[in-house]
């Protein structure tokens, strides 16, 4: 064998020796439910600060967000300003949510929906919105990691093995220690991802050939004729956005097609990324933090200045700069590729291959390093792993011992969580068997279906007026809406479908919300209920007793609505075209001001307001400070009582 072969086998043995240990370690320490799932609401705030961003962002910033900026250009890194939109939505809700877990002892999401409401139904909905998001979320991970796996044995290994290999880890550690495990693991894991773009960012420069380089050849690229793979767009798109709302056409529906990134197709795309954070699987992560304290600094610090700073330069460089790589056919025809480096045929079917083929090129020069690198590849992998528990305690709470066994024990809850883990690794594995298009659908549709949580937690959180009958409506046709606009609608309905997915470039993930408040609002106004209204009253009465009334923080109500608007637009929305031209035209070096395109300074802009408007919404109007008043903690488990 290489020495790459050894370093390989190496690191992945004493890597996944350590997740093992602290599985079979933490096993010792559960005693309850409350203790397996969310650490009896004692996780300390540095641990939820690295968990809950490496839960957010995980293999999506490590494969998936160069890989697509190396297919579309950068309009689409226009997206890495997530990391702002992510703690705006977390602002809106995460203090809210763990005041009334701590305050009602709720667990899981659905309890709190379900209890707030009065209907099983809603309890389901928010079971089913779970699943809908969990299993091919889990499902897009297992295949990242089985084919990082499959490029970095040199293909000795297929995907499917990688994947089950990766799961089965993932699926001990995480069933034997539950979150405790993870506090151990996931903590180290997500240093390793943030050394890991780092470094594949440098390195991806030096193989470029350095700074001047690669800003002269992206603006020769954006000069040539050809479409854009797949898309009526030609490569003047590739360092522009095209525009705003587009009537996206596909110009062969047998191949892949990822989107044409106009301003509303980057503003939903973002709002699509907030599903995770809004997800009921997410929620219960929250839940589990000691204090609010903790939510500030992560949505601040860590999520907006941290993932942004390494999204903005390191994968926008990884992406971009690979293009110039050899993995391009179209780039390489024209001759404005630098080297041959990576194999062609990564473009258009195999992008997600493209990070571990940059891994791969490492392995022939320092082994040493390519096991480092390997270790980081699978730690952003495994970073989503509390999602199998938090799908498990769902099911487990809010259906099994709801309906089927009341009186089940904590023992035998914690043994059924373990069935549950194993169950949801099985159908993810089956879904993660899929081709890379599927795969990318897959991720698209389980954001989309968690962004249906927005309403429900408008609801419980701020507008009593929404009833029951009208939130699980909504949350019915918001899923339709769902299915119908992504692509596997596509593939149910055929030509049934006379729209491409994400008509008018609007992701689905905000056709299903407007459809979703359509028929929320509808349906409460006319199902409105006093009785339900008194009694959904006192959750309400709840928060407004604990959150801040200072007068000064009234006084900047309309400061904080008009800044929030005016970063939308401008960042996220039609204004962003500004930003094609401002600081130069895409095509024409000379005229760039700051030596790179107008549209990634437009974006270094956008994310430093963005983190001063985190900052202002979660500290100065402290939506994510400490309550005034000491939350009087429910400590026996709510399951028992209703």
């Amino acid at each position: 064998m290489t020495p790459k072969s050894y370093s390989l086998i190496i690191f992945l043995i004493l890597f996944w020796f350590y997740c093992l240990y602290w599985g079979f370690r933490s096993q010792k320490k559960i005693t309850t439910p409350v203790d397996y799932f969310i650490l009896n609401r004692d996780l300390p705030s540095w641990m939820y600060i690295l968990i809950a961003t490496g839960t957010i962002f995980s293999g999506w910033i490590f494969f998936i967000q160069p890989s697509l900026i190396f297919f579309n250009g950068i309009p689409y890194s226009m997206t890495s300003l997530a990391v702002i939109g992510i703690p705006l939505i977390g602002i809106l809700f995460s203090k809210r949510q763990w005041m009334l877990s701590k305050r009602y002892g709720f667990i899981t999401p659905s309890e709190m929906i379900g209890t707030y409401f009065k209907s099983d139904v809603m309890r389901i909905l928010i079971v089913i919105v779970a699943i809908g998001f969990a299993i091919p979320f889990i499902a897009v991970q297992l295949s990242l990691g089985g084919i990082a796996f499959s490029v970095l044995t040199n293909n000795m290994a297929d995907t499917g093995s990688g994947s089950v290999l990766i799961g089965l880890i993932v699926v001990t550690y995480l069933s034997l220690g539950g979150i405790r495990a993870i506090s151990y693991i996931d903590t180290i894991l997500f240093l390793f991802l943030i050394f890991g773009i780092i470094t594949i960012g440098f390195i991806t420069l030096d193989l470029v050939g350095g700074w001047d380089l690669l800003t002269e050849s992206l603006s020769r690229i954006s000069n040539i004729k050809k479409n854009i793979f797949n898309t009526e767009l030609g490569y003047s798109a590739y360092l522009s956005v095209p525009g705003s709302v587009k009537l996206s056409r596909v110009l062969d529906n047998t191949l892949t097609y990822n989107g044409v990134w106009t301003t509303t197709m980057i503003f939903s795309f973002v709002f699509a990324l907030t599903g995770i954070q809004m997800s009921p699987n997410f929620s219960m992560l929250t839940f589990s933090s000691r204090e609010v304290s903790s939510f500030g600094t992560q949505q601040i610090w860590f999520s907006g200045f941290l993932v942004g700073f390494i999204l903005i330069f390191f994968t926008l460089l990884i992406g971009a700069g690979s293009i110039l790589l050899g993995g391009n056919e179209i780039i390489n025809a024209s001759g404005n590729n630098i080297s041959k480096i990576l194999p062609e045929s990564i473009f258009p079917n195999e992008i997600l291959s493209l990070v571990p083929n940059l891994i791969n090129v490492i392995g022939e020069y320092s082994p040493l390093l390519f096991g480092v690198l390997v270790i980081c590849s699978f730690a952003a992998i495994q970073s989503t792993s509390y999602f199998y528990l938090s799908s498990s305690a769902i099911v487990n709470r809010d259906i099994l011992k709801r309906f089927f066994v009341k009186n089940m024990n904590n023992t035998t809850q914690i043994f059924f969580s373990r069935i549950f883990i194993g169950i949801f690794f099985i159908f993810s594995l089956i879904l993660s068997l899929q081709p890379i298009e599927a795969i990318l659908n897959l991720g698209s549709f389980s954001l989309a279906i968690a962004c249906q949580m927005l309403i429900p937690l408008i609801a419980i959180c701020y507008v009593p007026w929404l009833t029951k009958n009208g939130v699980a409506f909504g949350i019915v046709v918001g899923i339709l809406a769902v299915i119908l606009t992504d692509g596997i609608g596509q593939t149910l309905f055929g030509d049934l479908i006379k729209w491409n997915k994400w008509p008018l470039t609007i992701h689905s993930s905000l056709w299903g919300v407007i459809f979703n408040t359509l028929a929320a609002v509808s349906i409460s106004f006319i199902t409105q209920d006093s009785r339900e209204a008194a009694y959904k009253q006192k959750f309400h009465d709840f928060i407004g007793e604990y959150k801040s009334t200072s007068i000064f923080r009234r006084s900047l109500k309309p400061s904080a609505w008009i800044v929030t608007t005016a970063w939308l637009f401008f960042a996220l929305g039609p204004g962003m075209i500004v930003g094609n031209n401002i600081f130069g035209k895409p095509g024409n070096i000379e005229t760039w001001s700051f030596g790179i395109p107008s549209l990634w300074v437009w974006q270094i802009i956008s994310w430093a307001l963005g983190i001063t408007l985190v900052w202002f919404l979660a500290i100065k109007m402290e939506m994510s400070t400490t309550p005034d008043k000491k939350i009087q903690a429910q400590t026996d488990d709510i399951g028992s009582r209703t």
